[in-house]
């Protein structure tokens, strides 16, 4: 299977998703869709809403570099040691005039030109029978949501927080037609454009979607889910409130127990996971094939693995502040390695064999019932039944712990305790305005000793990414992130 490593303006309308498909859609570059090229077959558009997903599994998209830029920029997540760890993203030592320190945003480019050419190549495919038509709806509706999580992810990685200034910051270049290098070149939108885009996608994508599960690809929960969650960045409280409940409400996932819990990270398309991506080598998910990637060693699941990356003092003061927590069992320590260093073990491994490989749990039931609570809170629902979906998550970690009524507070640090690891508690507190602090006790801030300020809130220019000297140079149209040298 062959990847195409291309740039935002040498994706053309004739790459269709795969080389290794059998030939089909092999035309030369274009800026249409040729009728007579185009996919004849339903296995044609299966194949290629396969291919939706590749790019977004490689280590500089959900393949490692999200999860790191939710949790290392945060105060879960530090290098062990300076010389190792992706320490240019926990210290935000990224300047524009280096080439790039990371590819997502030709990655992101990557993954939306494959929605374009599907969504524009589905609308050439006739099918007759009901079966065939669900399914070809389905394919698009996937295509529109995997693009909606893609600009999503623009925006909340190239601009700044919707509230800080209603989304009037630089955002995403909205592309939604096949191009090719000899189409207009756009500037970007601003995040608020950004956001419209991404619900138009999804707004387009939940009626067509399927509500069978469909772990490693988009259904219609994971779809609704993300639209929850981009309702909450926006402040739309109600919005993330009822779309959140529909998903606890009426989807076929359920949470996994306590007892659970802990062999719940080792397994594949289990329990409540709505949306994961299939990285592990017995995890191809498309017919030809299949595709390996995967997710690199970012925690200690052994002493081979180099354990780059550690906890922070704070979380795990935090997550030990109730040793009967069943999430306190993710730190241990190791005393043939370092007896020193306390280590991150929520993720060792599909089925707890290999460490490096660990599929990306991007939806789960679990952040539908935190979303539910914190729309509840601010919203018209109230505190009352807040607290219902907080006690629910807090009480599965440990069903002797006292009910609470739901604070804006509680529901922070519930995300913080449930969803580390995962990619959020940075984006969770730039979204509401608020700070992120190294702490000296945490024996390793590097950062501040690097150049970052020891506490940072929205109004830090790095907390969003710059747009690369090499984008730019190729692409003048794109504007710098303020702040950034031009």
């Amino acid at each position: 299977m062959k990847r195409y490593i291309l740039s935002i303006l040498s994706i053309t309308g004739c790459i269709f998703l795969f080389s290794s498909c059998k030939g089909f859609l092999d035309t030369k570059p274009t800026d249409r869709v040729v009728a007579e090229t185009a996919m004849q077959t339903l296995y044609d558009a299966n194949v290629a809403v396969n291919g939706l997903y590749i790019d977004m599994k490689y280590q500089d998209y959900y393949g490692g570099t999200i999860q790191l830029l939710g949790d290392e920029r945060g105060d879960n997540i530090q290098p062990r040691v300076m010389s190792t760890g992706w320490v240019q993203i926990y210290t935000l030592g990224y300047e524009s005039e280096s080439s790039t320190y990371f590819s997502t945003w030709e990655r992101c480019y990557q993954t939306i030109m494959r929605c374009n050419t599907l969504i524009a190549n589905l609308a050439n495919l006739n099918v007759t029978s009901a079966s065939d038509v669900a399914k070809k709806n389905d394919y698009l509706g996937q295509a529109h949501a995997v693009r909606a999580l893609v600009y999503f992810d623009l925006a909340r990685l190239y601009g700044y927080p919707y509230l800080k200034d209603n989304g009037a910051s630089l955002g995403a270049v909205l592309i939604t037609e096949v191009t090719s290098p000899s189409g207009s070149r756009q500037p970007r939108s601003t995040v608020a454009q950004t956001y419209a885009r991404v619900f138009e996608d999804l707004n387009t994508a939940l009626p067509l979607l399927s509500k069978a599960k469909n772990t490693g690809h988009f259904n219609y929960w994971a779809a609704k889910l993300l639209q929850a969650r981009v309702y909450l960045y926006k402040g739309e409280w109600n919005n993330a409130y009822a779309a959140a409940t529909e998903v606890i409400k009426d989807s076929p996932y359920v949470l996994a127990t306590r007892d659970q819990y802990i062999n719940y990270w080792k397994e594949e398309g289990t329990l409540e996971t709505i949306l994961e991506f299939f990285v592990s080598p017995q995890s191809g998910i498309d017919d030809d094939g299949g595709y390996v990637s995967y997710w690199h060693n970012l925690w200690h699941g052994a002493p081979s693995s180099g354990a780059s990356l550690i906890p922070t003092v704070s979380w795990i003061n935090l997550i030990q502040s109730d040793p009967n927590d069943i999430r306190a069992q993710f730190v241990r320590t190791d005393s043939q390695y370092d007896p020193t260093k306390a280590w991150f073990n929520k993720f060792p491994g599909n089925g707890g064999v290999n460490f490096r490989y660990n599929n990306p749990k991007v939806l789960r039931l679990s952040e539908a019932y935190l979303i539910a609570a914190e729309g509840a809170l601010k919203g018209s629902a109230g505190a009352t039944v807040a607290s219902g979906y907080l006690n629910t998550i807090r009480k599965r970690a440990n069903p002797n712990v006292a009910d609470v009524v739901a604070t804006e507070d509680l529901i922070q640090i519930e995300r913080r305790k449930e969803l580390v690891g995962e990619g959020h508690r940075f984006f969770d507190q730039m979204r509401l305005g608020k700070s992120i602090t190294r702490l000296d006790s945490d024996g390793h801030n590097f950062a501040e000793s690097a150049g970052c300020p020891g506490t940072f809130d929205w109004s830090y220019f790095k907390i969003v990414l710059p747009i690369s000297h090499t984008e730019r140079k190729s692409y003048p149209e794109l504007q710098q992130n303020p702040g950034y040298t031009e």
